[in-house]
């Protein structure tokens, strides 16, 4: 199959049968084709599109996309008038995203009414620097994909729940990066909850007796399979009993999961690993200040998965789209920015599933695949149709 590549200068009437069908109404509301404070020459939200994705899809400066557009027959704007635009275009990229995306209309009901959110970072660069610049940090609501809170700063700033604005019915998600007492106070302190992969070396825990919890002979307590919890206390370095209630959580991986993790663990760590960690990597442990009442051990489990799926999702678009290089270190439009990559990711997405139309597989002579393998299939098509390999790349050549 044939690489799918499509040329927003030319081919733009491919694109656009890809957007919403209300995508223009969308620019009217949010007033982006308005002529009187100065955009005359920026008349539709066609035009305006078509800078915002050449000027991201491709990575390329302000001045450098108003030139290739006007020699495309596009409008000719100055690189300061679309800077501008692109001040005034987040909120309609935001709903043109929002539109985009498969909204799950059961979701605030199946995660017991809390509005999920999702915190994570990764290290950004400018075009042509060999090193780190800056630090994004995102704050992302897993219903709607919706982005929260966008933020850089410098390398300097680590990853933390006090960096993000927090409010009571949210229930903050985070790798174990985000385990530690003062983050997780931080939320806590302002009403809301948490669910955190478990940081061994960075959450002091004990009973609510007062006694420590020693986590890893709980551990080996646990039967295969079996989600089983531990009520705890935080506590500080000197154990200290802290006012931070919560739970364990924890599962036996199986055997086979269990030497991939270490596997990972070696990769990652090499030599610096202990027997302990070796142990440990055996399981997967969360912390939660969620009630039982609220959500019981399998939920938490099942929703910290989404939260992987979420990341598995940024590390697609990051490659796909670029999305974690920045264009410079000007904060004004990295909102309208990012929300330009992500709705250039979801367009993506929706090209690579139509170009989907593989004949009926063989029925294989070992197995007969039966309605649940083919409807597994069907699925995995669905949630990541760019992953498929009968796609081959797709490519969103911007000039």
């Amino acid at each position: 199959m044939p690489n799918l590549r499509v040329d927003v200068t030319s081919e733009w009437d491919t694109i656009r049968s890809y957007l919403p069908d209300d995508y223009r109404e969308l620019a009217d509301d949010h007033k982006q084709t308005q002529t009187q404070f100065g955009n005359a020459k920026i008349r539709t939200a066609d035009d305006l599109l078509r800078l915002v994705l050449l000027h991201v899809g491709a990575n390329l400066p302000l001045r450098q996309t108003v030139a290739i557009m006007k020699a495309a027959g596009g409008p000719d704007v100055s690189h300061v008038r679309l800077h501008k635009k692109m001040l005034r275009a987040t909120p309609y990229l935001r709903d043109l995203v929002r539109s985009m995306v498969d909204m799950t209309p059961a979701a605030s009901e199946r995660w017991a009414g809390y509005e999920v959110v999702t915190v994570d970072a990764s290290a950004v660069c400018s075009p042509g620097a060999e090193t780190t610049d800056a630090r994004l940090h995102v704050q992302m609501r897993v219903t709607d994909l919706d982005f929260v809170t966008v933020r850089v700063d410098d390398v300097s700033v680590g990853e933390s729940f006090k960096l993000f604005p927090w409010q009571p019915g949210q229930l903050a998600v985070a790798d174990r990066a985000y385990c530690n007492p003062p983050g997780i106070r931080a939320v806590v302190s302002r009403g809301a909850d948490v669910l955190v992969r478990l940081n061994r070396g960075t959450l002091p825990l004990c009973r609510p007796t007062g006694e420590p919890f020693d986590l890893m002979a709980w551990l080996r307590t646990l039967r295969s399979n079996e989600a089983s919890e531990a009520d705890v206390v935080v506590s500080d370095s000197k154990g200290v009993h802290d006012d931070v209630d919560g739970r364990v959580i924890a599962i036996r991986l199986p055997v086979a999961q269990a030497e991939k993790a270490r596997a990972r663990l070696a990769r990652e760590h090499g030599s610096k690993i202990s027997d302990l960690d070796r142990e440990a990597a055996a399981y997967v442990v969360l912390f939660t200040t969620v009630p039982t009442s609220r959500l019981n051990a399998d939920l938490c489990l099942e929703l910290y998965r989404l939260r992987w799926q979420v990341e598995l999702l940024f590390k697609r678009w990051k490659s796909l789209c670029g999305l974690d290089r920045l264009p410079n270190h000007l904060d004004d439009t990295i909102t309208a920015w990012l929300y330009a990559k992500v709705l250039l990711a979801l367009l993506m997405q929706r090209m690579g599933a139509s170009a989907i139309s593989p004949p009926e597989p063989a029925p294989s002579p070992r197995r007969h695949r039966g309605p649940r393998d083919r409807a597994r299939a069907t699925l995995e098509a669905r949630l990541d149709p760019l992953a498929d390999h009968r796609l081959g790349a797709v490519a969103l050549r911007s000039a």
